[in-house]
């Protein structure tokens, strides 16, 4: 399949990296995958960066012309939108000159569908809809119905190998996560000084790169809560799975987002029970009592008390942690993933929108 990805999104997010997944990933299988956006912008050099051909343009509907060249001297049989705004170029570029080349929405956007003006006609030249997520997946048939073809596809990611215990070290809690005010960074400490109190041996690993919240802030925060002494920052990391396996108790902490978790799969993925708040596709990840703990967000007494019985419980910690990497297996391995995007996008080039 020759496979074109509309992505105008300008900055590193989930978005990004699902749809720079799916790409990589087709290549690896034999298509032939490449990326359509803002020149100079973080997901253009990220495909780049991945092997993954790109095109770049400074403004979508001035390069239209550009893309509908490209598009029949390319040979496209699909395109494939990531944005609300990418959709509608790609419909325009896809239908004009009764090309008909099909089109495919993929959304992994945490922010409310909406219906917008002129929704009809869009969707009516659109041949799929791919969710990140249950949620997107209920809000989509709520407001356009069961015609158009939709199925929910996880992200997934490449297995890290099998699962490994921990080193016999203080029990460690951990969060990674961008420092930024959603992720709750605030939240975890307080939830680490009520734990601690309980689990004086316990220690806290901080990993992630500065955004919106200073590293410094969090310091002086673990400082004035006590427990500066057996917390960790360590910034930006090399590879983030190799901290993860040192912790015994993963937690992500957020406070909303959350349409697509790499973190909660990486979890799951190195054998880590999660304790985790209930936003977003964190629910529909984190199986309550079977593979971690959900609790409110915004909430450091729920979130120390369920670190407390994490931390308190080796047996609940592994069997936990045990049924997150069968859950891994099971529904977030990159296979996983790539067959079922392919298969979506199989029947979209076999059975284009023509209504």
């Amino acid at each position: 399949m020759r496979i074109l990805h509309l992505l105008d999104e300008p900055y590193d997010s989930g978005i990004v990296h699902y749809a720079l997944k799916a790409a990589q990933g087709a290549n690896r299988r034999g298509h032939a995958c490449s990326v359509w956006g803002l020149e100079g912008r973080y997901p253009v050099l990220e495909a780049q960066r991945r092997g993954i051909p790109t095109r770049g343009y400074s403004h979508p509907w001035l390069d239209l012309p550009a893309l509908r060249r490209f598009l029949k001297e390319d040979g496209t049989q699909l395109l494939v939108a990531h944005t609300g705004a990418g959709h509608s170029l790609a419909v325009a570029a896809a239908w004009s000159g009764g090309a008909g080349i099909p089109v495919i929405r993929t959304r992994g956007d945490a922010r409310p569908l909406r219906r917008r003006p002129g929704a009809g006609l869009l969707w009516s030249r659109t041949a799929g809809f791919i969710a990140a997520n249950q949620v997107i997946l209920d809000q989509f048939r709520e407001l356009f119905g069961p015609e158009i073809p939709a199925a929910v596809v996880y992200e997934g990611r490449e297995d890290p190998g099998p699962a490994r215990p921990p080193a016999n070290t203080a029990p460690t809690v951990g969060i990674v996560a961008r420092l930024d005010p959603v992720k709750g960074h605030s939240v975890f400490l307080e939830a680490a000084a009520a734990a601690a109190r309980t689990c004086p041996e316990a220690r806290f690993l901080v990993v992630g790169r500065e955004e919106n919240v200073r590293s410094a802030e969090l310091r002086e925060l673990a400082h004035r809560l006590g427990i500066a002494e057996r917390t960790d920052f360590t910034g930006v990391v090399p590879d983030a799975l190799e901290y993860m396996r040192r912790c015994h108790v993963g937690v992500i902490a957020s406070l909303g987002s959350e349409a697509i978790s790499r973190a909660a799969v990486e979890w799951m993925a190195v054998g880590r029970p999660l304790v985790s708040t209930r936003v977003g596709c964190l629910t529909e990840y984190v199986l309550e009592g079977r593979t971690g703990l959900l609790v409110p967000p915004g909430d450091p007494a729920a979130l120390g008390a369920a670190m407390t019985a994490l931390l308190r419980d080796v047996f609940l910690r592994e069997r936990l942690g045990q049924a997150g990497r069968r859950r891994y297996e099971e529904q977030f391995t990159m296979d996983r993933f790539l067959e079922e995007t392919e298969r979506i996008y199989a029947r979209a080039i076999r059975h284009p929108a023509h209504r």
